[in-house]
């Protein structure tokens, strides 16, 4: 009797101490379910806080009022884009059968920043243009937005490819569908800084019958490295071919001085750019390039224009928007794996440099070009040690030793990889 009492007691005991455990187990499971909502709402209001950024810190960041004397002509119009205003707030956009310009967007998760990017075109002074934004799979509400600014300005055209091909091809379709005489291209986070840009460009294309007309960006490469701006131009008059590849690539030894070799810094003849993309092969184009596209473009467009200009003069700012601006980017981002991101980069390098190796004309000039681009890009470069290009960097080593114009100096340095990574294959097989 005693132990069938001592029993009912044990399993009292177990009872109580089983429901201790659960009632423990239970309010930790809320404490960090309450955390967890504190800390999103507290991410939520610093987010809103950081997104109350004066306009003047945006401009801040990316122009130095000390470096250039068109700051002031820019910074109104700069303001009153990042106020998004209307430089007249009732005009009334009509859509043109014959535009003279196309301005071309390639969109990718860009909902933080297009808004912007329009009101930069919008208020502009000359009116006859078409707006063509090709969306590259958005993850985020690009498209969407895209079709409300379309009801307000129907010069606005949306194409949006079946799945997500890379910056090469997404903007180069939209190059294809331009109906205006020019194109120029504009990259979603980007705004044009001049409300004469697109007039003086016009008139100066026209006036002397330029297939390219290059001129002046402004921004910096990274918030990091403040100070390091982009501001090209050059200083010439109109160059004719065969003169531009000399003149717009200098190599002397094993070093080359590229000028302005971004097509966003270039009002270009539409026909010249439609002509200039049907040269590039499928296996370029169907490659997602993360970068290097602008790279790759104005190589071919040099070689085909038949006149080329540049004025002194800044229309395009490379903004250093804060990142609060664009939340939803913030999410794909950290998604991301860094690991992947670089592979992208090295096949955007590899590609690149294997593109420019081909499409030369074989003169002394270009292959400098080209091999400075390797050693820049790969053979110094960490993609040297990434697994993830191995075998197409090889195949295009390969064509590089073929080349009888490729200096020796820079095979030697191929021999030396290759030995490497033959060494590395036998002790360490794949």
């Amino acid at each position: 009797m005693e132990i069938q009492i001592k029993d009912q007691k044990l399993n009292k005991m177990d009872a109580i101490n089983d429901n201790d455990k659960n009632f423990i187990l239970r309010n930790f499971i809320i404490i960090i379910f309450i955390i967890t909502i504190v800390q999103i709402i507290l991410f939520v209001l610093n987010n809103r806080k950081e997104m109350e950024i004066d306009n003047k810190q945006i401009i801040s960041n990316s122009i130095d009022k000390d470096l250039d004397e068109e700051y002031k002509d820019m910074q109104e119009y700069v303001n009153m884009i990042l106020n998004d205003s209307l430089y007249n707030p009732n005009e009334v956009f009509i859509k043109s059968k014959n535009p003279k310009i196309s301005i071309v967007i390639s969109v990718y998760n860009g909902e933080g920043y297009l808004k912007k990017a329009l009101l930069s075109i919008e208020n502009q002074d000359f009116k006859d243009i078409e707006i063509i934004m090709v969306d590259d799979c958005s993850k985020d509400n690009s498209v969407n937005l895209i079709k409300e600014l379309m009801v307000k300005d129907p010069r606005i055209k949306l194409y949006q490819n079946e799945q997500n091909r890379g910056i090469l091809y997404t903007k180069t379709r939209g190059v294809l569908n331009a109906k205006g005489k020019y194109v120029m291209t504009l990259d979603e986070d980007n705004i044009y800084v001049q409300r004469d840009a697109f007039s003086t460009l016009y008139l100066e294309a026209e006036k002397n019958n330029l297939d390219l007309l290059g001129f002046a960006s402004y921004g910096t490469y990274s918030q990091l490295k403040k100070g390091n701006y982009i501001h090209r131009y050059i200083k010439t008059d109109i160059i004719y071919q065969p003169n531009i590849p000399k003149r717009m690539h200098n190599c002397s030894s094993n070093k080359c001085i590229r000028f302005g070799d971004v097509i966003f810094n270039y009002f270009i003849r539409t026909d010249l750019f439609i002509n200039t993309i049907k040269q590039i092969d499928d296996k370029y184009m169907n490659v997602k390039m993360l970068f290097h596209d602008d790279f790759l473009l104005f190589f071919l467009l040099t070689r085909n224009a038949r006149s080329l200009r540049q004025i002194k003069r800044v229309f395009y700012l490379v903004i250093i928007w804060p990142n609060e601006y664009n939340n939803s980017q913030i999410v794909f981002r950290i998604k991301e794996k860094q690991k992947n991101i670089n592979n992208m980069k090295c096949l955007s390098y590899i590609n690149y440099i294997d593109f420019i190796l081909n499409k030369t004309n074989n003169e002394i000039n270009d292959k400098r070009i080209a091999s400075f681009e390797l050693t820049q890009y790969f053979l110094k470069n960490f993609c040297r040690y990434n697994d993830y290009i191995r075998e197409r960097a090889l195949n295009v080593l390969k064509l590089f030793l073929k080349n009888d114009y490729i200096e020796k100096e820079v095979k030697n340095e191929i021999l030396v990889f290759l030995n490497e990574t033959s060494r590395n294959t036998s002790t360490n097989p794949m």
